[in-house]
């Protein structure tokens, strides 16, 4: 993971920040991805982030949201114990809003589950 070059708007899907089934519970393969976005964070301070949960369309539209919003809290809960800036970081949960793939098929359903990070001006 590289932010060279990101500016306002470039958006990272963060593959492999994964989470227990239906919990906001980081796995460990997640806290080794999200240890190269803190000390990628820490070298480019200038850039502040929204870092985004979404899920599949499986459950309530309710209960989505409310599970996307605590993932991406976790994220940035995560990233703040790292040393990274909280006022840098905006956690924002958009539930099942904007899927990227089929949710009728497993393998749509798990495009769509997903945390992104994307650069916002500064």
């Amino acid at each position: 993971l590289s932010l060279d070059g990101c500016g306002p708007g470039d958006v990272i899907v963060l593959r492999g920040v994964n989470f227990e089934f239906d919990q906001s519970t980081l796995t460990v393969n997640a806290r080794t991805i999200l240890d190269a976005v803190a000390s990628e964070l820490a070298v480019y301070d200038e850039l502040r982030v929204e870092l985004a949960g979404h899920t599949d369309a499986r459950g309530s539209e309710a209960y989505n949201q409310t599970l996307s919003q605590a993932r991406a809290e976790a994220v940035k809960r995560y990233l703040v114990g790292k040393g990274i800036a909280a006022d840098r970081m905006q956690a924002v949960g958009y539930g099942e809003s904007k899927p990227v793939a089929d949710n009728s098929t497993e393998d749509g359903r798990e495009l769509n589950r997903r945390t992104e990070l994307t650069v916002r001006a500064p």
